[in-house]
């Protein structure tokens, strides 16, 4: 038997440790309501991270908050960050030092801080899946909740996570036990599995009037045969393809040089019309001077400033007609004039000449820009002929091919599965008998293990039965009996189950409080249970009222849960029950150490005053 006890809660606030000590057989929380009480019962369960357990809100001003208990031969601090809740929980032995860090949430790879705190506890987590006997299970057997011993039996626990609870801490149910029963499981799914598989298959085969496995061969076989013929098919088609797209890139190449070839073409024939414009220009410019000069000499009579008439009467050839007197020079000034003519006689007409062959050029570069187009027209449309009528039908043949491959690969493969699934037919209905005879064998197996484990229930359950009815009749010795199934571990009081009670109140407090001191009067004498002497309990005393037979039930519940905080075997394992009420009721005992709280200062050391309303 394990020893369990809670030696103090651990409060970090602002740096600074405070312990509030529990270090008694049996610590009695007492005060009014919202002093604190269920908050320190709740922060030693959400330290290990059990699932329902509440951070209120006292406990969370705190940056760390944990507790020391002493398991065994061994001590160890557990704290828990409120900072960061998803930090790992903090196992520290205080005697070696070891510190271990562990997650709040188990993994494949790691432990959880319940699962090693369920481990130092010695109690084994067996099962699978919703049942699996974890720490979240185990809590209501050792924390009774004050909203739910009056209405609910062991917290509401549903039947089949009670059912595997109560196994492993009658001890029935132990790794031995599980193994089998793991293994029966795991030979009857295998069985089932292979023959739902032979049945699945024989269905599918009826349902598609499958053929022979003749038939499939021989459709295999000629199959396949088609396959080969039209992937080469397939792949000559492809290769057409792709010789027809050589072919295709040399008449798109012509057509490009064809296309550049133009466009030279077109900037020639730009040059050569500019050209000729200038040309044309340089012409009319040699005409116009040539006009000019022309007018000028044509009519002497006009003044070379205003050109206006002069009048020659009375002069000679050589006199100036301007200022009409004798010019010597004037007659050699007519022979270059004459002269200045013929220059710029042979000059238009050498301007008009070149004028003439830049046109002549223009309208050369003109029909070779015609020619050019005529030559990228060719080009582009024997490209898109060949395409059309070369390069589309083989790429329809390529397609059509390859779409009887795919289609052949997929009748294949069809036909390849029904064969697999034949040959898996065979395999299945070769193994099914001995996978038959293993199942069996191995539900053989478990079902003697579990005839056996059954004894211990039928055994551990009267005991349990009788030491509740023990437990019941010091409250009530109206009690005449008491049943707890073997089968789901309920229990019925005076041939009533605790669920048929029509009124809730503390007549199933004290049926829940008896069941739980019951199970560890049970595990005093069977030391093969994993059951430790200890119980936390909130509110044991809730609804009792003032009257003498309430007093005495009082009295009664308080000396059952000293009983079992007093208790001390001669191994030196002993007993510790933590209680949270508003006063104690009945005759406290030496075991009873009373740590008195109020709404103001609150349960846990270290905290500021709060105000009297708070939560």
């Amino acid at each position: 038997m394990v020893t369990l006890n809670i030696e103090c809660m651990v409060f970090d606030i602002d740096g600074a440790v405070h312990e509030l000590g529990l270090n008694a057989p049996l610590p009695a929380l007492t005060g009014e309501t919202k002093s604190g009480k269920s908050t320190v019962l709740e922060a030693l369960w959400w330290t290990l991270g059990i699932d329902g357990a509440k951070l209120m809100w006292a406990a969370a001003l705190c940056s760390r908050i944990g507790f020391v208990a002493r398991i065994g031969r061994a001590r160890w601090r557990i704290t828990r960050s409120t900072v960061d809740q998803a930090e790992d929980v903090l196992f520290i032995h205080d005697v070696l030092g070891i510190k271990e860090r562990h997650p709040v949430k188990r993994s494949q790879a790691r432990r959880s801080a319940a699962d090693v705190y369920q481990d130092l506890l010695g109690i084994p987590r067996l099962g699978a899946g919703r049942t699996r006997v974890t720490l979240d299970l185990l809590t209501p057997w050792f924390y009774a909740r004050q909203r739910d011993l009056p209405n609910v039996y062991l917290g509401g626990q549903e039947k089949d996570r009670r059912i595997a609870v109560g196994r492993v801490l009658l001890g029935a149910d132990d790794p031995t036990v599980d193994a089998l029963r793991q293994d029966s499981a795991a030979k009857a799914k295998e069985w089932r599995s292979a023959n739902n598989r032979v049945k699945k298959i024989l269905r599918n085969r009826k349902e598609r009037d499958l053929p022979s496995v003749e038939d499939l061969q021989r459709r295999q076989a000629q199959w396949t045969e088609q396959h080969q013929d039209a992937s080469a098919t397939a792949l000559q088609a492809a290769a057409d393809l792709s010789h027809r797209h050589t072919e295709l890139a040399g008449l798109q190449q012509k057509a490009s040089v064809a296309e550049e070839a133009r466009r030279v073409a077109r900037t020639a024939a730009d040059d050569r019309q500019r050209t000729t414009r200038q040309m044309e220009a340089a012409a009319a410019a040699a005409q116009g001077r040539l006009e000019g000069l022309r007018e000028a000499a044509s009519d002497p009579s006009l003044c070379p400033r205003c050109v206006q008439l002069l009048d020659p009467a009375g002069l000679s050839e050589d006199d100036c007609p301007v200022c009409r007197q004798f010019d010597a020079e004037r007659r050699e000034r007519s022979g270059q004039t004459g002269q200045r003519m013929s220059h710029a006689q042979q000059a238009a007409e050498k301007a008009r000449a070149a004028a003439r062959r830049a046109a002549q050029a223009a309208d050369d570069a003109r029909a070779r820009v015609g020619d050019a187009e005529q030559v990228v027209w060719e080009a582009t449309a024997a490209a898109h002929a060949f395409a059309q009528n070369v390069i589309a039908p083989q790429q329809q043949a390529v397609l059509e091919a390859e779409a009887a491959v795919r289609e052949l690969a997929a009748r294949l493969e069809q036909n390849a599965e029904h064969l697999r699934e034949l040959a898996e037919l065979t395999e299945q209905r070769e193994r099914l008998p001995q996978l038959e005879k293993d199942k069996a064998a191995a539900e053989a197996a478990y079902s003697a293990a579990r005839h056996d484990t059954d004894l211990m229930v039928k055994e551990g359950t009267d005991r349990w039965s009788r030491h509740t009815l023990r437990r019941l009749r010091a409250c009530d010795p109206g009690v005449n009996t008491v049943s707890i199934s073997p089968d789901d571990f309920s229990v019925t009081v005076n041939g009533i189950t605790f669920d048929d009670h029509v009124v809730a109140g503390h007549s199933m407090t004290r049926t829940n409080i008896s069941v739980l001191l019951a199970l560890r009067d049970t595990a005093r004498e069977v030391p093969a249970m994993p059951v430790p002497q200890f119980l936390i309990v909130d509110g044991p005393f809730t609804d009792l009222g003032t009257g003498a037979e309430d007093q005495h039930t009082a009295g009664a519940l308080l000396d059952a849960l000293t009983d079992l905080a007093a208790f001390e075997d001669p191994s030196g394992a002993s007993g510790q029950v933590i209680i949270a009420c508003r006063e104690l009721s009945g005759t406290p005992g030496p075991a009873v150490r009373e740590i008195r709280t109020n709404a103001v200062n609150g349960v846990i050391p270290g905290l500021p005053p709060r105000p009297a309303t708070a939560a």
